[in-house]
């Protein structure tokens, strides 16, 4: 009797043993399933955001329009950034929102001709406009939008930088201010914000900020306080060079 009980208990152990191997062996599985479904990479592969990390939504903004600057477009999402690099400085902007935006093969609209494509034409440089709704996470975690099939507009790098220029050449027809993003005296440079807009596709227009790396040299003439959120009035020696190696002809600040 004693070795029929015995018998019974080592098969109720092994059975015990068995399923908590499965358990396990399950939750591994889905987990590393989510981690691969949702973790950013970039080109080379490098993991960017690793979904191990990224909480629930804490906040859902439903039916609101967002842009900003693709970073990436890459394994399946296309990540915005709310602001402009300029190599390892970087200026960002009120206006635009960070988020990573999954690529549904969404129809796109080219803001300038208004040709139609997929999401294959979206590359990095671009400013996307997007509406739909904001899943907002924890403190320094990348929120997630879904735009519900919403037709994406993209505005072309290339497109935007002649804006840029003809902003920077005072011969645009874009409405535009320009202030003091940051100042870095010291170190011999500001940010200058740009306020671009243009009503050529809407009734309310777009605004398209952009920022300036601009450099103060011994020739550049200064006329007041260069204060952050100061407007001024600028001049550049050499306008093809990069925008973020400009150097300062003039800079005087205006008066409130």
């Amino acid at each position: 009797m004693k070795k029929k009980i015995m018998i019974i208990s080592i098969f109720l152990i092994i059975i015990l043993i068995v399923s908590l191997l499965v358990l396990f062996l399950y939750n591994s599985k889905e987990s590393n399933n989510k981690i691969e479904g949702t973790s950013i990479y970039d080109k080379d592969d490098q993991l960017i955001s690793d979904s191990s990390k990224i909480n629930e939504a804490t906040e859902i903004e439903e039916n609101i329009s967002i842009q900003g600057i693709v970073e990436l477009h890459h394994n399946g999402y296309i990540y915005i950034f709310n602001g402009q690099h300029f190599g390892e400085f970087g200026f960002e902007m009120d206006e635009y929102t960070a988020t990573n935006i999954d690529d549904k093969n969404q129809k796109c609209i080219d803001y300038m001709t208004l040709e139609e494509h997929d999401t294959s034409y979206i590359q990095e440089g671009d400013l996307l406009i997007c509406s739909g709704d904001l899943y907002v996470k924890g403190y320094g975690e990348i929120n997630d939008f879904d735009t519900k099939d919403n037709t994406i507009i993209v505005l072309k790098s290339n497109d935007y930088n002649n804006m840029k220029l003809e902003v920077l050449k005072g011969k645009s027809t874009y409405p535009s201010t320009v202030t003091i993003g940051e100042n870095y005296i010291e170190s011999g440079y500001v940010y200058l914000k740009y306020s671009l807009e243009d009503d050529t596709h809407s009734d309310t227009g777009y605004n398209f900020p952009f920022a300036i790396k601009a450099y103060i040299t011994q020739d550049t003439k200064i006329e007041g306080d260069l204060q952050d959120g100061k407007s001024v009035e600028v001049q550049y020696e050499d306008l093809s060079e990069p925008f973020d190696e400009l150097n300062l002809k003039s800079i005087k600040v205006l008066k409130d």
